[in-house]
């Protein structure tokens, strides 16, 4: 049950640096491209970028969700101190 934890955790760190990194990628583009009135570069960066990083959001949203679950650990309720 450990290696399944690790590895959705694996897949959320790698999803949402994926999607961070998409992110920076897209709005700096998207800059450029307006401050070049470049109306082809808006709609590349749409067809191209847009659809990876909504994967990405989709994969790590469900990684973040089945995170949020966390296993039943055995405590050990506290002993009372015996009377003397």
């Amino acid at each position: 049950m450990h290696k399944i934890r690790r590895a959705v955790e694996v897949l959320f760190v790698l999803t949402l640096a994926a999607l961070l990194m998409g992110g920076v990628v897209f709005v700096t583009g998207q800059a450029v491209a307006l401050i070049a009135g470049q109306g082809a570069w808006l709609t590349l960066l749409n067809e191209t970028i847009k659809t990876p990083m909504c994967i990405a959001a989709s994969a790590c949203a469900i990684a973040g969700f089945l995170l949020s679950y966390k296993r039943h650990q055995n405590q050990e309720q506290p002993q009372k101190a015996e009377a003397r």
